[in-house]
């Protein structure tokens, strides 16, 4: 058996962090080198001294090399599979994942019954976020091969990828040996097992974790998947069996604190980052933790300060920075918001998600047009970026572009596939239109159809709930509107206007206990 024959066993074992879940499906590039060259044939073909040349090199860690030396023996011998698949291999490595696959897909036209090739595909595809065509792929290769165990575990870790957690949760039980080799792949069948519904399984995995030979990291992720998972519970057991045993690891005390924060439990997720910092552990991710924490509290004006602190730390932290102008706005602090809308659109030219804080903050300086600039910036950035839209489509209204902003509206209903936000949007400016009177006479029609829509789209959308009580409510159809403004409470009961319309309601059905504890909820809010 020739290296080139063997080489196929190669990929992917340098590649992005989140495949390395799956690099063990591949024979390491060791191996390949085994098999000393001594065929006269394979010496006195060009191609096949190109082919051996690039697998030592590859071996030797110099991948852009043997990528030159392989590409040399696909030229001499552009028939040879082995060879296809050897530089396909080489590619993946130096994560050219398209380029990769085209050479791979040609090995596949020769032959495809090359089940190996297929996987190499499907992995490429997996690690392209091309999950529909790495599960075509898979379909093919398990079809073929059902018991196919590195298949099955791709195949597991693709459906959890696209949420089909039941199929996800079979094919990695199917191969716990190959799912026990890395933290990845375990953390992946918790995760599913939580989303359907079999916690104590995931709770096993999360477990075995904890005593992973790749230490703390593995015992982290289980607490990650925890924590994600909302089983706050399990996250500190976890914690605590990781800290009797890495005491002095200052990760796994910052974990505890983002746990107790998503817990709600700010103080003592405070009190652990303060600790943090005294002790000479800060970082950004402590200070942006802190700040979240102060927020929390109330303490808006600390959190302020810690956020800059974070920026002092590391100038480009964006997280900071964008919420730093949250909490800015927040405070109504407009002219320091200003200040640093141009700092962010210095340091993160580039930025869709900055453009879009920018616009925000013009919104509240009523810098109308410049925010039609800057989310319209952030729009073509980012052209899947929905917040930057609906920005773009709300600084249009302001400035009097009101038939622009239907316009961007229309457009957006068309190309996306999520529909709900830009029809309450839409609906919002007929509402305006309506008031105003530059609309026409069927505009508070139009509106109640798209707020309808939108809530058959979305059901958790309070703002169209609350929309649409507004509008019952001035029709005089209390029962209507109580419904609305009620379903709004319960999905943001901090909408200190929703409580307001509810105290209105209440008040016209002679409900004066209701009516008074919604206004003490409104005045409550609004301090």
């Amino acid at each position: 058996m020739t290296i080139t024959a063997h080489s196929r066993h190669l990929l992917v074992s340098a590649l992005d962090p989140r495949l390395c879940a799956i690099a063990f499906l591949f024979a390491p590039l060791f191996a390949l080198l085994s098999y000393p060259i001594h065929s006269a044939e394979a010496q006195s073909n060009r191609a096949e001294m190109h082919a051996a040349e690039g697998l030592a090199l590859a071996k030797a860690g110099n991948l852009q090399s043997a990528e030159l030396e392989l590409r040399q023996a696909v030229v001499l011998a552009p028939e040879n599979v082995t060879f296809l698949e050897d530089l396909g291999t080489v590619l993946a490595m130096q994560k050219k994942f398209d380029e990769s696959n085209s050479y791979l897909q040609r090995a596949l036209t020769m032959d495809p019954s090359d089940l190996l090739a297929r996987r190499y595909v499907a992995a490429n595809l997996w690690q392209l976020h091309r999950y529909a065509e790495a599960q075509q792929n898979l379909r093919i290769l398990l079809r073929a091969s059902p018991d196919d165990p590195q298949g099955l575990l791709l195949l597991g870790m693709v459906s959890e990828n696209t949420r089909d957690y039941a199929t996800a949760a079979r094919a990695l039980s199917s191969v716990p040996a190959l799912v026990r080799a890395q933290p990845e792949s375990m953390a992946a069948l918790a995760r599913s097992y939580y989303h359907i519904g079999e916690n104590q399984k995931a709770r096993a995995w999360l477990n075995e974790l904890q005593t992973h030979p790749a230490g703390v990291r593995a015992g982290l992720l289980g607490v990650q998947i925890a924590d994600e998972m909302h089983d706050y519970e399990t996250a500190e057991a976890l914690l605590s069996s990781l800290a009797a045993r890495y005491p002095d690891e200052s990760a796994v005390r910052y974990q505890l604190a983002l746990v107790e924060f998503d817990a709600h439990k700010f103080e003592e997720s405070r009190q652990i980052l303060q600790q943090l910092l005294e002790g000479g552990h800060g970082t950004r991710e402590v200070d942006h933790l802190l700040a979240l924490c102060l927020e929390a509290q109330g303490r808006r004006e600390d959190a302020i300060h810690t956020l800059q602190n974070a920026i002092q730390l590391d100038p480009g932290d964006q997280a900071s920075y964008l919420d730093l102008a949250n909490l800015l706005l927040a405070e109504k602090q407009i002219s320091a918001a200003l200040d640093l809308a141009h700092r962010m659109t210095k340091t993160f030219p580039d930025s869709p998600r900055v453009f879009v804080s920018v616009g925000s903050i013009q919104l509240h300086a009523q810098d109308f047009s410049n925010a039609v600039t800057s989310f319209s910036r952030a729009a073509q950035l980012d052209p899947a970026s929905a917040d930057a839209v609906i920005g773009l489509a709300r600084a249009q209204t302001n400035a009097g572009m009101s038939h622009e902003a239907k316009a961007t509206l229309h457009i957006a209903m068309q190309r996306f596939t999520q529909k709900a936000p830009f029809e309450l949007e839409l609906g919002q400016v007929l509402m305006k239109e309506a008031e105003n009177g530059t609309g026409d006479k069927h505009a508070e029609v139009k509106a109640k159809e798209l707020f309808n829509s939108a809530i058959a789209h979305d059901g958790k959308l309070a703002d169209a709930h609350y929309e649409l009580g507004e509008l019952a409510l001035r029709r005089g159809d209390l029962a209507a509107a109580l419904v609305h403004l009620k379903m709004a409470a319960k999905l943001t009961p901090s909408s200190a206007n929703t409580h307001f319309a509810l105290s209105r309601v209440y008040r016209r059905l002679g409900q004066e206990q209701q009516a008074a504890k919604e206004i003490a909820l409104f005045e409550k809010l609004k301090q």
